[in-house]
């Protein structure tokens, strides 16, 4: 008619391990989880301290009979090893995937270089240019120029560059 006392102990104490044994798995994933993630994030302000990418220099290339040039950016990796097939462009304010040449090497190790190149600028006098290449963890360098002489003559210069880092907070 009733279940022994016995019986019911055992049941609930079965009952018992059972739920000790999934809490304690599943809290044993979270820590395993959130211990990954406080890695990855570890790893990641590392490199966004020690990456750096600098200019080193720049050429053109153009036609005195047409209004486009085009313009390539040596930029030296100052810092620690980053991929050029992760970063991103930004040209005049625009994602810039077909006007933007970017180099195909998958790391860029410390103080390598890699061309940016920039494809059918228009000739405007007084005009500036800017081309912001961000890198994997969001920092950027960016670059600004303009096209000094007229439409037929001339040479680009650039007006700055600067690298700089989101804040972190």
């Amino acid at each position: 008619m009733g279940v022994s006392v016995p019986a019911a102990f055992a049941v609930v104490l079965i009952a018992a391990l059972v739920s000790f044994g999934v809490l304690y798995v599943s809290s044993e994933n979270a820590y395993s989880e959130i211990h990954g993630a406080l890695e990855d994030y570890n790893r990641m302000v590392l490199k966004e301290r020690t990456i750096r990418l600098e200019l080193s220099g720049y050429s053109f290339a153009t036609l005195s009979n047409v209004t486009v040039y085009d313009i390539t950016f040596n930029i030296t990796n100052a810092g620690s090893v980053t991929s050029p097939t992760r970063w991103a462009f930004i040209y005049d304010g625009v994602i810039a995937a077909p006007s933007v040449v970017s180099p195909r090497t998958e790391y860029l190790l410390p103080g390598e270089w890699a061309n940016v190149t920039v494809l059918n600028v228009q000739k405007d006098p007084g005009v500036v240019h800017s081309l912001v290449v961000s890198t994997e963890v969001g920092c950027a360098l960016k670059v600004k120029w303009e096209w000094v002489g007229n439409t037929t003559s001339g040479a680009p210069q650039v007006v700055s560059s600067a690298w700089y880092c989101p804040v972190e907070g």
